[in-house]
């Protein structure tokens, strides 16, 4: 009989352990759920916070409003940085508003008033339902930072210590166009030494200038076969594998003739080189080639002597970044170039441009 009392006994208190048991991990299993659903809330009025700030703030914000005026037609003028042309911010505007829920219901180039550099009207609806009429007026001398890229290239023929200590001394990347057949044998040692460089090969092409001397560059002409071209390309490369793309040297014929162009390109994209066509033909069929083989090809105009001065090619360059966004600077690598252009990152820094190699130039 004692031992069925024990017996009992022992089962209520198991079962008595049991029940705290259970209440005890309810409670936890409550307490963490109310943890969980208080730090949700929280998270969800800190979103809710972020989310408050008006439409037309996210608006000026995101094109980089740098004043606002108001004009006597009750309209409000937004002023924009120099560095992007009023093409561009249009075009900003509406993807912005096209993402954001709004609406544009007009726009139109300004051309009127002749104090204003360049000018839009823009009429928008906010998701909220409010019509904004502005005005977008791009500054004449408050420039957007980083608002235009421009390169500077030295197509390079001989590499002198004097050269290589003027180089070195530049504060800003560069390009050297460099043809890498028939140089000296010091050539490419020196090149070593030479820092900040972006390297792109300089290939000679076909050209009613070429002749007998220039046969040891080993230029691509229209008689060579297919494979002929790709052993030029392959070992061009080979010879300078950090080369980022090819530049064409002469090659005003070259650049007419599509099949030439498609020999040389196939090598080159398998290469994961680009094409900047230099030959200024405007009968260059250099894009439909590369339109062709979706590879990345631009054109450029290098520094011509016969018909401008340096300076004048300089400060053109300087103000085709300003009003474009992107520009290059190609000229002949030689001292007085080089002190030519030792100045140009001040004057880059003044105007919101931001000197790149040309691989960033080929991107956009």
């Amino acid at each position: 009989m004692n031992k069925l009392k024990h017996i009992v006994a022992i089962v209520i208190v198991l079962g008595i352990i049991s029940g705290v048991a259970f209440v005890l991990q309810k409670t936890s299993i409550g307490e963490n759920l109310f943890k969980r659903e208080s730090a949700a809330a929280t998270i969800s009025d800190s979103t809710a916070v972020q989310d408050t700030t008006p439409f037309v703030e996210k608006m000026k914000k995101h094109l980089e409003v740098v004043q606002v005026q108001k004009s006597r037609k009750k309209k409000d003028i937004w002023v924009l940085g120099n560095g992007r042309t009023i093409t561009y911010y249009l075009l900003q505007a509406q993807r912005f508003l096209r993402n954001n829920g709004g609406e544009v219901l007009y726009m139109e180039e300004l051309h009127g008033d002749p104090t204003v550099f360049q000018s839009a009207a823009l009429d928008a609806l906010s998701p909220d339902g409010d019509t904004l009429h502005l005005v977008l007026n791009v500054s004449d001398n408050i420039f957007k930072n980083n608002a235009s890229y421009l390169s500077i290239a030295f197509q390079v023929t001989e590499l002198t210590p004097e050269l290589i200590v003027a180089l070195n001394d530049l504060k800003f990347p560069y390009d050297l166009l460099i043809t890498p057949f028939g140089m000296s044998e010091t050539f490419f040692p020196d090149l070593d030494r030479v820092k900040n460089k972006e390297l792109v090969l300089w290939l000679l092409m076909e050209s009613s200038s070429l002749d007998s001397r220039h046969k040891r560059y080993r230029p691509v002409r229209i008689h060579h076969t297919e494979q002929q071209i790709e052993a030029v390309i392959q070992e061009a490369k080979t010879l300078v594998p950090n080369a980022k793309g090819i530049a064409t040297r002469f090659a005003e014929q070259a650049v007419e003739h599509k099949q030439l162009l498609e020999a040389t390109l196939a090598p080159a994209k398998e290469n994961g080189l680009w094409f900047l066509d230099l030959s200024m033909n405007k009968k260059s069929k250099i894009m439909e080639a590369c339109k062709d083989l979706s590879m990345t090809c631009k054109t450029a105009s290098p520094y011509n002597p016969s018909n401008s001065a340096l300076d004048d090619y300089i400060r053109f360059k300087l103000k085709v970044a300003a009003k474009s966004g992107m520009s290059t600077i190609i000229i002949p690598l030689s001292e007085a170039n080089i002190a030519k252009v030792k100045s140009i990152d001040a004057k880059a820094t003044a105007q919101g441009s931001t000197i790149v190699n040309l691989s960033t130039f080929m991107k956009y």
